[in-house]
């Protein structure tokens, strides 16, 4: 580290004293010794890491990285000049300098901040993914408890009865020594005329959770559910460990092509889809790989084009679609459960062993099986997913084999049987046509499901028989119809089921959306067709227009509905927000019902939406013929720690306690309405786990004798975690002081301006102005500019006091400063 030396010729008091800034010729100074900061390479978060400071007899300070961190900052190894003298120093030393490890590296520290920033030179980095960081090297939080709530109460009254609901949803957590208790429940209450009042409390699970970061996965003890990738999902009592996909760089997580290729020169590769430029890299001569390109969903094919250094120009296409099955070349999904299915609806629920596996094998294709083990029962799934040029697919058979049955239920003492799905996506390029999801699912007669089977042994499987799905087909397909022209969808569903006891289900939706200049318009049809044989068409026209220009002006929306059996409804509505950070919404609305014996209605209503620091609050009410009613609901979390309880809007698994002692009513950049409190806690919801978030404040609104040393902080959380990040602040009157020494003379620029104990404040400006803040009225500075007594002065302020509710700007004074060895 190359030492600033400064002329001081140039900074000499009327006296001809010259003014003594040798600190400042040295760097940093921090102490030695084992220090915690946040680590950042070429801009990019690594984590919060235990780093020791050495410090020699000149002031040069090393931070020192043991050979494990060497690792996780990213730099290969094998790319460095001299690998065998790089293979001694991470094997003999425990203290690795980055500058002298990898030639063209700089260290810098920001001690305001706590952070370490590493340039290292790109040809020496193994890819690092922009704001995420690895599970390993995430912040786990600390202890607190938290409770997010839901509270809604209803009255209404019709034909003279009245009637009352309340209900109030919980999902409450304790984060203890890395695990974290969840428990999610719901309670509600209802009363009315002519009606018997119950009340009631559901507990929809508890569990213990831990992460298991070296597996990237996650260790779950309690109520739980099954995943959902390959089974259906069941609640269930029990253990389940499970790969986590959020642990994964976003270039691995979803499906992408691994992209390979020759290049010929240093060559340029541009990775476009439907015109849109997804990736591009400059490569060496020789085969390349890219196996790095986020997904993109269902969005069709990539072109690649190979850029050589002469301007040659070559392209070819990779197929690209997926199924939600298909994985990245190498990437695995796991699952592994132990435990008794949940259902209070049985008497004797069964224990189960499942395990489910994928794993992408190549580009082409993934392979995935999944098995559930009972008393008497058993299934095995087998499939596979492929993407081709002609779209993604994937196919699986379920095979379950079951015993033990009650032959009331028409299967037979034992059942066996398979169930077949064909999964389908795909973007036709030429007609921008998107199949987004296409699945057709076939199960024999003797085919149980988990949920069949435990139903089978308890007397609420009576109808199973009757009420098993046979078959069922599922579609949604979109339709962009060019610029300007909007764009058409249509979703559908069909399903029938075994026995003669039930027909089949059809329901589907078509419509048409467009915007304008002056608004948007949408169009919709829609028919359900139920097992009794009951149907019904629904044909739809809205309309919206923005009333003004401005950001928040309101929208005009008005809707035509009219049903097949005669039915007509009409809607008029209007909608807008209010405040700086549009916390207040509202809506107006009323509407006209006329039905098909030509009998009509009519209701008017409003609701209002109000985002308060602490909680979110929401109000509606309706009037209408021979009715009314109103309604009032409050959302929001409470959050109990080490420093007190705070409550906030924001609801998440993972949050951040910002402490900033002293700074109420600042506000929180990241959420809005969010102020931190009178205890100088604040509390910001639904950060992105493994990933890194940056929380801001903005000091507007907080007292001016307050001041945010920093305004800006990162941090990575791992899920679920509740992490705490300090903002440190200063506290005092604002003041700038014009000195003078006894004989009307300025003060040199840049002397030390300390306390009375020696602590430093700040240093001396030009003009010979000083500004600090005083925590006392009054109080004892001494200014240095040198180590000898006649180098050094005292000055004795008195400031004017102030009522404390009453918010003070900058003070100006002028003081003397009078000798050290003077009695004064």
């Amino acid at each position: 580290m190359a030492y600033q030396q400064f002329n001081t010729d140039f900074l000499l008091t009327k006296e001809g004293q010259s003014v003594d800034i040798s600190r400042f010729e040295k760097g940093d100074s921090i102490n030695p010794g084992n220090n915690r900061f946040d680590v950042f390479v070429n801009q990019n978060l690594i984590g919060r890491h235990d780093v020791t400071v050495n410090k020699d007899e000149d002031a040069h300070i090393t931070y020192c990285f043991n050979s494990q961190q060497v690792k996780m900052l990213g730099i290969d190894i094998n790319k460095l000049p001299d690998i065998n003298a790089v293979a001694n120093i991470l094997k003999n030393e425990k203290c690795i300098d980055i500058e002298r490890l990898v030639p063209g590296s700089k260290v810098d520290f920001d001690q305001t901040s706590l952070r370490i920033d590493l340039s290292i030179p790109q040809a020496y980095l193994s890819q690092i993914e922009r704001n995420y960081v690895s599970p390993l090297d995430t912040d786990r939080g600390i202890t607190a408890f938290f409770a997010d709530y839901n509270i809604n109460s209803w009255r209404s009254r019709s034909s003279g009865v009245e009637q009352t609901q309340h209900y109030a949803g919980l999902n409450t957590g304790l984060n203890l020594v890395g695990w974290r208790l969840r428990h999610n429940g719901s309670y509600s209450q209802s009363s009315g005329d002519n009606t018997e009042a119950t009340r009631q409390y559901a507990s929809l699970s508890t569990y213990a959770q831990k992460e298991i970061a070296i597996l990237k996965s996650q260790l779950t003890i309690g109520q739980y559910f099954t995943p959902s990738d390959l089974f259906e999902s069941v609640p269930y009592n029990g253990i389940q460990l499970a790969s986590d996909d959020r642990m994964l760089p976003d270039s691995q997580r979803g499906f992408a092509p691994v992209i390979r290729g020759t290049a010929e020169t240093n060559a340029k590769v541009t990775v476009r889809q439907n015109g849109n430029t997804l990736y591009e890299k400059t490569v060496a001569p020789g085969p390349f790989e890219i196996n790095d390109l986020y997904s993109s969903g269902f969005a069709g094919d990539v072109e690649v084009t190979v850029t050589e250094a002469d301007g040659r120009v070559r392209s070819f296409t990779v197929p690209f679609a997926t199924v939600p099955q298909l994985l990245r070349h190498g990437v695995s999904r796991y699952s592994a459960v132990i435990g008794t299915l949940r259902d209070n609806r049985l008497d004797n629920a069964p224990n189960f062993l499942q395990g489910n596996y994928q794993r992408g094998i190549s580009n082409l294709w993934t392979g995935y099986t999944g098995s559930i083990l009972a008393n008497d029962y058993m299934a095995v799934q087998v499939g596979v997913a492929l993407s081709t040029g002609l779209g993604a697919f994937a196919l699986d058979v379920t095979h379950s084999d079951a015993s033990g049955l009650s032959l009331s239920q028409g299967l037979g003492e034992k059942s066996r049987g398979q169930s077949y799905r064909l999964s389908y996506s795909k973007l036709l390029e030429s007609t921008q046509t998107n199949v987004a999801v296409a699945a057709y699912r076939f199960s024999s007669k003797g085919y149980l499901s988990f949920t069949d089977y435990a139903q089978s042994l308890d007397e609420v499987g009576d109808n199973i028989a009757t009420y098993r799905q046979r078959s069922r087909l599922q579609v949604n397909i979109s339709q962009t119809m060019g610029e300007g022209f909007g764009s058409f969808y249509l979703s559908g569903a069909a399903q029938n089921y075994w026995g003669a006891g039930r027909g089949s289900d059809i329901s589907y939706q078509a419509g048409y959306t467009n915007s304008f200049n002056w608004g948007s318009i949408n169009l919709s049809v829609g028919r359900t067709r139920s097992s009794n044989g009951e149907q019904e068409t629904q044909y739809m026209l809205g309309i919206s227009l923005p009333l003004g220009s401005s950001p928040q002006a309101p929208y005009l929306n008005t809707s035509v509905t009219r049903s097949q059996s005669g039915n007509m409804n009409s809607q008029l509505g209007v909608s807008g927000s209010l405040g700086n950070q549009s916390q207040f919404s509202y809506g107006l609305y009323g509407s006209y019902n006329q039905s098909s014996s030509n009998s009509s209605t009519h209701n008017l209503g409003g609701n209002v939406q109000y985002r308060a620091s602490n909680a979110l609050l929401s109000s509606n009410i309706s009037s209408g013929n021979n009715f009314n009613q109103y309604g009032v609901g409050m959302r929001g979390s409470v959050l109990v720690h080490a420093g007190g309880i705070n409550f906030s809007q924001g609801q998440g698994e993972t949050k951040a306690i910002i402490v900033a002692k002293g700074a109420k009513g600042a506000s929180l950049l990241n959420s809005s309405g969010e102020k931190i409190a009178g205890n100088g806690y604040a509390v910001v919801s639904g950060l992105m786990p493994y990933r890194e978030n940056s929380l801001a404040i903005d000091p507007k609104g907080m007292s001016n004798n307050v001041e945010l040393a920093t305004t800006e902080q990162r941090i990575a959380p791992s899920y679920g975690a509740i992490v705490k990040l300090d903002y440190p602040t200063v506290t005092g009157r604002p003041v700038l002081l014009l000195l003078q020494d006894t004989k009307g003379n300025s003060l040199p620029v840049g002397a030390e301006v300390n306390d009375s104990e020696g602590n430093l404040l700040t240093m001396v400006g030009q003009g010979s102005r000083v500004f600090l803040r005083a925590e006392k009225s009054q109080g004892q500075l001494v200014v240095r500019w040198g180590e000898s007594i006649d180098r050094q002065c005292k000055v004795d302020y008195q400031l004017p006091e102030v009522a404390d509710n009453n918010p003070t700007s900058l003070l100006q004074q002028s003081a003397l400063c009078y000798p050290v060895s003077s009695s004064r």
